[in-house]
C-alpha cells in the first residue's frame, strides 16, 4: 500500500509540471526599403504597432512596432522596492550588424526605444497601477481606459540610450493595495540610425539582435510576475535597397568623332600640325547608390583601346570619366578618372548623396605623342570600337 500511495503522488507531480506554459522564443520583424528616392532616406515598411489605432498623432513616422510580450503580474503597494510596483525596464541601446545575403558586405544599424505601450487589464481603472503618471525613467504621453478595467498607455523613455527603470502604482503608500493584472498589446517606440542607403550596393541586408527578458533581463517587469509567455525576444532587421540608375545620351551618341579643337579645316589649309585630337561626349545622370565602371576595346593596345586605319596603322585612345559632383572615387571628384579595361579591373564610384539628372563627361583623346602617328597617313580613317560599361549590380 506505501509503494501504490507513494507512485500516485509521484504521477501527480509529473502532470503538474507538464501543465506549467513553457517560455517561448519570441520574434518580431523590422523592416525598411529604398527605391532610389531623391531623400535618400529608408521607407519604413514594418506593420504599425497596435496603440496607432488608438493614439495615431503619437505615433512617428517612422520607429513602432508590436512585442508580443505578456505577462500577469501582481502589484504590492506601500513597499520601499520599486519593482514590487508596475515595472518596466527597457534595454539600452544595441548595435546591429547587417549583412548583404549574396555579397557579405556589412553595415552597421543603431536601435534605441524611446517609448512604449501596453494594455493593462484586471481591476478597475480606479485601482489600476498604471492609471497614473509613471515615476522613474518615463513620462506619460497618453492613456485611455475601459470600464472593462483595461487601461492602455504610452509612455515616453527619457533617456533612449540607457533607460532608467519605470515604475507607477496608485495609492502610493498604501500597505494594502495589491492586485493582479493582465498585460498585453506592448509595443515600442524605436528609433533606428541606419546607413545613408546611397552607400549600400542594391540587395537585402540581414541582421538580428536576442534580448532577454525576465528579472535582471533586458526587458525587466519587476518582482512577482508569472506567466511570462517568453524568456527572449529577437529583432530581425530586413533592408531593402534598390536604387535608381540611369544613363541618358543625346542621339548620336553611339558614334564619337574625335578632331581638334575647332576641327580639321585649319591643319589641312596649312596652320599647325594640331597637338590634341579628342571628343568630350555628354551625358545626364540618375544615381542613388554605387556603381562600377569599365572598358571594353575592340582592339587593346597596352591599357588601352586602339582605333586603325585600312592598313593596320594603329593609335590608342585614352579613355576617362567625368562625373557629377554627388559622386566620387576613392573620396574625391570624379573628374577624368581612366577607365581600366575588363570587369575584373572595374572602378568602384561611391554616391555622397542621391543624384538625379546631373551632367557628367566621357573623354576620348588620341595621346599628344600618337597624333604625328595619324597625320603621316593623311586622308585615312582610324576607327574601332569602345565599349564603357556601367554596372549599379557590383
Amino acid at each position: 500500500m506505501s509503494i501504490s500511495g507513494t507512485w500516485q503522488r509521484l504521477a501527480l507531480g509529473a502532470a503538474l509540471m507538464l501543465a506549467l506554459p513553457m517560455a517561448q522564443a519570441l520574434q518580431v520583424t523590422i523592416s525598411a526599403q529604398y527605391r532610389g528616392g531623391a531623400s535618400g532616406h529608408f521607407e519604413n515598411t514594418t506593420p504599425p504597432a497596435l496603440f496607432c489605432q488608438r493614439w495615431p498623432k503619437q505615433c512617428p513616422e517612422f520607429g513602432v512596432v508590436d512585442l508580443p510580450i505578456t505577462f500577469v503580474k501582481e502589484v504590492f503597494g506601500g513597499t520601499q522596492n520599486t519593482r514590487d510596483e508596475y515595472f518596466v525596464q527597457l534595454p539600452s541601446r544595441r548595435e546591429v550588424d547587417i549583412y548583404h545575403e549574396q555579397t557579405g558586405e556589412p553595415h552597421r544599424v543603431q536601435l534605441e526605444i524611446s517609448g512604449v505601450s501596453q494594455a493593462v487589464g484586471g481591476p478597475a481603472p480606479s485601482l489600476n497601477p498604471v492609471y497614473t503618471s509613471p515615476r522613474g525613467g518615463c513620462t506619460i504621453e497618453a492613456a485611455h481606459s475601459q470600464g472593462s478595467g483595461t487601461v492602455r498607455y504610452l509612455w515616453n523613455v527619457n533617456t533612449p540610450i540607457a533607460p532608467a527603470p519605470c515604475h507607477s502604482i496608485i495609492n502610493d503608500g498604501d500597505a494594502s493595495y495589491h492586485q493582479v493584472v493582465n498585460t498585453d498589446e506592448m509595443g515600442i517606440v524605436y528609433r533606428l540610425s541606419m546607413p545613408p542607403p546611397y552607400r549600400m550596393a542594391p540587395g537585402m541586408y540581414r541582421g538580428s539582435v536576442t534580448y532577454t527578458i525576465g528579472p535582471g533581463g533586458d526587458f525587466d517587469f519587476g518582482n512577482h510576475v508569472s506567466q511570462l509567455n517568453g524568456s527572449t525576444l529577437t529583432l530581425d532587421f530586413v533592408l531593402d535597397v534598390q536604387h535608381l540608375f540611369l544613363f541618358s545620351f543625346p542621339p548620336g551618341s553611339d558614334r564619337a568623332v574625335l578632331e581638334p579643337a575647332g576641327g580639321w579645316l585649319a591643319w589641312l589649309g596649312g596652320g599647325r600640325a594640331p597637338q590634341r585630337i579628342y571628343r568630350d561626349m555628354p551625358f545626364r545622370l540618375w544615381s542613388t547608390g554605387p556603381f562600377k565602371a569599365y572598358k571594353k576595346c575592340q582592339y587593346e593596345v597596352d591599357i588601352r583601346c586602339g582605333i586603325r586605319n585600312g592598313n593596320g596603322d594603329e593609335v590608342p585612345v585614352q579613355v576617362a570619366l567625368s562625373l557629377p559632383g554627388g559622386i566620387q572615387y576613392q573620396g574625391q571628384a570624379a573628374e577624368r578618372v581612366p577607365l581600366p579595361t575588363g570587369r575584373a579591373q572595374a572602378l568602384a564610384f561611391e554616391s555622397a548623396g542621391p543624384t538625379l539628372n546631373r551632367p557628367g563627361q566621357l573623354h576620348f583623346v588620341v595621346p599628344k605623342d600618337q597624333v604625328p602617328l595619324m597625320l603621316a597617313h593623311p586622308g585615312s580613317t582610324y576607327t574601332g570600337q569602345v565599349t564603357v560599361v556601367f554596372d549599379a549590380e557590383l
